[in-house]
């Protein structure tokens, strides 16, 4: 291999060490080896925590070693998930496996339980008499999606809708999740500005998704042109290879160019901008 293993296996975990947190993502100090813990919990009756050492030679000449520790995980699901684990190996001989198995295993936890299948079905509470006050219904706004681009292998796309109200940037996002991609992304960072005519007010507020710094510039970038009533979420599917400061430029492009295909930033035309050169 003409990539040194040295440098493949620090760059792999400085990106996991950038994209979860100390909960998720912790190093064994105690170990003589180097060795992390990757803890997935969002579900806690499905927790699963996956103990990888990162041996001398990997990735390019020797396998990362791993062990699964589940107390709910037994039987055939164990040897599932372990297949499912060794087929991603063998298919990525030589590469970095960890982000990779990173994404399996939240794929593994975030797959539907027969039992809590099981249960739902056998319960004879009516469901319907517990419920006793009046619902108010939010209209779903539309939701628009630029196409994606991609740099080294990290993905980036833009989502828009038109909002008028928390309620339907909350009930936006939890529309866009129910695609298993987009809620399957590494960051889904998102920035809204919603003008309050009873207060005569903008409302606005953004959340990073992990990728810190970067929504409160997406926001920035919407304050600045002064757009109204709208939330944009960038979508990010990490590629295993660190972009720095680049990320930021892509999100903030991704935000800026679907605002611009919506028409809440007005294109400058080529005519303008030609003439603008000409005359410096």
């Amino acid at each position: 291999m003409s990539e040194n293993w040295v440098q493949l296996q620090a760059e792999e975990i400085e990106a996991l060490n950038s994209i979860f947190d100390e909960k998720q993502w912790k190093q064994d100090e105690n170990d003589t080896e180097l060795t992390y813990t990757l803890t997935m919990n969002h579900r806690p009756e499905r927790a699963i925590s996956l103990d990888l050492t990162f041996i001398d030679g990997y990735p390019t000449e020797q396998p990362l070693i791993y062990n699964i520790r589940g107390p709910w995980l037994r039987g055939q699901e164990r040897q599932e998930l372990t297949n499912i684990l060794e087929n991603i190996y063998l298919n990525n001989i030589g590469k970095p496996v960890a982000f990779l198995w990173a994404d399996a295993l939240r794929d593994f936890v975030d797959k539907p339980s027969d039992i809590n299948e099981t249960v739902h079905m056998n319960t004879t509470e009516p469901i319907v008499d517990q419920c006793v006050l009046p619902i108010v219904e939010t209209i779903l706004p539309p939701i628009y999606s630029d196409e994606p681009f991609e740099d080294r292998k990290s993905v980036f796309q833009a989502h828009l809708s038109p909002v008028h109200s928390k309620e339907e940037v909350q009930l936006v996002l939890h529309k866009l999740k129910e695609n298993k991609k987009i809620a399957n992304a590494t960051h889904n960072i998102y920035a809204y500005r919603i003008w309050d005519e009873k207060r005569n007010v903008i409302l606005t507020d953004c959340d990073d998704d992990g990728e810190t710094g970067a929504s409160s510039r997406m926001l920035h970038l919407m304050d600045t042109v002064d757009v109204k009533n709208v939330l944009v979420v960038v979508s990010r599917w990490f590629g295993g290879i660190l972009l720095h400061n680049d990320r930021f430029k892509h999100i903030n492009n991704a935000c800026r160019m679907i605002l611009i295909n919506h028409d809440y930033i007005k294109k400058v035309p080529d005519t303008i901008k030609n003439k603008s050169k000409k005359s410096s």
